[in-house]
């Protein structure tokens, strides 16, 4: 709609201006990127300028939609039950038949409730005579219910001032109601049932909005490798002492259903769940959205959707689709901004603003600077339609998409609140001062009924388990590359004016010392430590180099990749620290590697402060304990091979000084030992410190004993535990460890050998790689006994 000139939104947007609308829609696309720990939503910009619905075109508009759906409903349950309308002289029978979306191994499966479908989004497009038409469907994977919060979320924050204005309908109460309607159709026995939500984890242009959508479900969004079929039963594969706990009843499908079963459907890329269908054919398990449902978006079959609905509603379409000669209806939109030479110091671009491309429908509309920077430019736009308790429901917004030949700009849609909205607790954004500084979405929600019957506790997955555990690991790896960088890059900056053999055999021991604690290679270990440039290049390469084993760069981006996979599972402030960091190593990148001191330090400063979001955001349970055992596993490795780098022969006292501060500055433990010792720094004293000091937050000690207490509280899945047994080796191993003992030349050796130190460390180091591995084949591998197809090992 053209927003009336006098309306409130108006006057905000004309109080924004151009400089105001551009530095929101930069802050939005930040955010954006903050939250998915990715690029924007598809492609192109994000509009601050809302597409407005009326309430009465809404009313029109959903009306049409809730039509859509019950008719594509009536459609599955025809086409895969008893297929009159394949007789009735409508239907395409021969398009039908072959398209490969109609699975008739899907034939004859069951539905708990009246409706089969679950969920479907219907992109639509207003023409300039005011009507909507539908572009397309999408029943097989429905998308947009987490994008459609984020970029309501993200646009009430960088433009608050566009949402105190008007009053429009809430978001949240529809997500409740989804997320009941999901909890009673799983019901069984009284109970809440098991439900969860399958994503393809490898689809990273899906995989937020998916993992999003299980957030707001309530449900664990797990992969295909998580399910398995025993008996007929559907269940958890997880460390569960009692299987029968894990068993599942419903599957909300966000993968094609080409790819959800092997065995009935074919091999597939995602391997799929073997025996799902048949588990469905028996009602043990309800499929939603139903597989098969990609047949309702046939090309064929939505040309004659108006006949079909008079055979099965006996009733007229509402809503058809767009005729080619329909022109689209420009929406009033921040005009596309292609100069940005003379971007301001704020963000917000200068210069004037470029008008509507060539494939615009319309010029301006009614510009409220009347400068030009409103411009209209057709959109189209995306709902969503879920079945609830009582229907069919339509969510009150959606995305929208310019689809000009201008570049894309993506757009939040209002839909307009009533009288009787407004008289609803809840529904309706406030206007009142003491609302106004909250963002429309973040508003209290807690008017809803409490639901009927209580949810089961979430259960833990294998794979993310193992993803909670590495995890941990990688958080370490960041943290503990980025102190030794740091400190080594300050080191060789003091070292520079020296010119000798002390200065120089002080540097090689710390730059091994780099190879040996991340594993970046060899060459770190030939380095020639009197060529101080070629120490900058490698040191550079350490950091930055995203393809070399061990580096910082390869390090951070398993941290990103891993945590992207447990995004309903990290708490929200988790992204914006990761952002910071991965710009912060991005600044570390130059043509001659070198690295910038403060860069690094900001890195360590990113690090303490994911570990404590991380320690304190994540609820008490089981996946909070394997972070935890991830990350001490690894903090604990990572300190034996300093020390061994270190300490692994006795040395000049000088040499042996300068490399015992540069340890206790990575270890963050000058100031202990001050504390502790009324000495100079010696590294007996140092070593001692590092590794019996329980209060030491990097010391062995301190590492052991929170492993210990993250171990044990992990659920036992054997009489006989192999981790828990490593364990108590290891800490037996390290109970009779001597500081003095350890820096003694190992006598095995002749002369001025190693110390014993390397051995011990050497032993303890492989203890805990075996610990590590005990832990992922008790908790995170799929038994062997089980192969890719569901059968025994035969």
């Amino acid at each position: 709609m053209t927003i009336d000139p006098d309306a409130p939104l108006q006057r905000e947007l004309r109080a924004l201006g151009e400089r105001g609308l551009r530095r929101a829609a930069a802050a939005a696309r930040r955010m954006v990127a903050t939250d998915t720990s990715s690029s924007t939503p598809g492609q192109g910009a994000i509009d601050p300028v809302p597409v407005v619905i009326t309430a009465q075109e809404w009313e029109e508009l959903s009306a049409g939609l809730v039509q859509r759906a019950r008719l594509l409903d009536a459609l599955h349950a025809d086409l895969y039950g008893p297929r009159t309308v394949l007789a009735g002289g409508v239907a395409p029978v021969g398009a039908l038949l072959e398209d490969p979306g109609y699975l008739r191994a899907a034939v004859s499966i069951p539905s708990r409730a009246p409706q089969r479908l679950f969920a479907l989004s219907t992109t639509v497009t207003r023409t300039a005579e005011g009507t909507w038409s539908v572009l397309h469907d999408q029943v097989d994977v429905p998308g947009g219910a987490g994008l459609t919060l984020e970029i309501r979320r993200v646009l009430s924050r960088s433009a608050p001032a566009l949402y105190r204005s008007t009053a429009l309908r809430r978001l949240h109460p529809f997500y409740e109601s989804m997320r009941s309607a999901l909890t009673a159709r799983s019901r069984t026995d009284g109970t809440a049932g098991r439900a969860v939500v399958l994503v393809d984890d490898q689809d990273t242009s899906t995989g937020f909005d998916h993992h999003r959508f299980a957030n707001l479900l309530g449900r664990p969004a797990v992969s295909a490798t998580d399910l398995t079929v025993r008996d007929g039963v559907l269940s958890l594969q997880g460390p569960h002492a009692d299987p029968d706990a894990a068993a599942i009843d419903t599957v909300v499908r966000m993968v094609p259903s080409a790819l959800v079963d092997p065995l009935d459907l074919g091999p597939t890329p995602l391997q799929g769940v073997t025996g799902l269908l048949e588990a469905a054919r028996r009602g043990v398990v309800e499929v939603l959205n139903p597989v098969g449902a990609g047949v309702l978006e046939s090309a064929a079959l939505r040309a004659l959707l108006p006949d079909l609905c008079r055979q099965l509603l006996h009733e007229d379409l509402r809503l058809r689709g767009v005729e080619e000669s329909a022109a689209p209806l420009a929406e009033l939109s921040l005009a596309p901004h292609r100069d940005t030479s003379r971007a301001s110091a704020d963000g917000a671009p200068g210069g004037s603003p470029s008008g509507p491309s060539d494939g615009s429908a319309s010029g301006p509309l009614s510009d409220p600077t009347e400068d030009g920077h409103l411009v209209g430019r057709p959109v189209a736009v995306q709902l969503l339609v879920v079945a609830t308790e009582d229907g069919f429901e339509v969510l009150p917004g959606g995305i929208a998409r310019t689809t000009d030949e201008g570049p894309e700009a993506t757009k939040d849609v209002w839909v307009l609140a009533t009288t009787e909205d407004a008289a609803t607790p809840g529904a309706v954004a406030p206007l009142d001062a003491s609302t106004a500084s909250a963002p429309a979405e973040q508003a209290d929600v807690d008017r809803q009924a409490p639901p009927a019957l209580p949810v089961p506790p979430q259960m833990l997955t294998r794979s993310v388990g193992s993803d909670l555990f590495w995890f941990g690991r990688y958080m370490e790896r960041v943290d503990s590359a980025s102190r030794l960088l740091r400190t080594i890059r300050d080191v060789a900056n003091d070292l520079d004016p020296e010119r000798g053999p002390e200065a120089d055999a002080a540097l090689g021991v710390l730059l091994r010392a780099v190879a040996d604690v991340t594993g970046t290679g060899a060459t770190m270990q030939e380095v020639d430590p009197r060529d101080r440039e070629q120490v900058r290049r490698e040191l550079g390469g350490a950091a930055t180099d995203a393809h070399r084993p061990g580096s910082l760069a390869q390090s951070f981006r398993a941290l990103e990749r891993t945590a992207r996979s447990l995004r309903d599972m990290v708490a929200d402030e988790v992204w914006p620290v990761l952002t910071r960091m991965r710009g912060s190593l991005e600044e570390l990148t130059d043509p001659v590697g070198v690295i910038e001191e403060q860069v690094l330090r900001d890195l360590v400063v990113g690090g303490l402060g994911l570990a404590g979001i991380v320690s304190d955001g994540m609820s008490r349970t089981t996946g909070r304990d394997l972070v935890q055992a991830g990350r001490r596993i690894e903090r604990a490795m990572g300190l034996l091979a300093l020390l061994r780098s270190c300490f692994d022969a006795r040395r000049p006292r000088r040499v042996e000084g300068r490399v015992s501060e540069a340890a206790a500055t990575i270890l963050d433990a000058a100031s202990a030992y001050r504390r502790t010792y009324d000495a100079p720094l010696q590294g007996e004293l140092l070593l001692e410190l590092a590794l019996e000091d329980t209060t030491l937050p990097r010391s062995l000690a301190f590492q052991l004993d929170a492993l210990r207490e993250a171990v044990g509280r992990l659920p036992e899945t054997t009489t006989e535990s192999r981790a828990r047994s490593l364990l108590t080796e290891l800490s037996g191993r390290v109970a009779g460890w001597r500081a003095r003992e350890l820096l003694a030349v190992d006598e095995q050796s002749a002369g001025a050998g190693p110390t014993v130190l390397v051995a011990e460390t050497t032993a303890a180091m492989g203890t805990l790689r075996e610990l590590s591995e005990a832990l992922e084949e008790e908790y995170f591998r799929v038994p062997e006994s089980t192969s890719t197809w569901g059968f025994d090992d035969v």
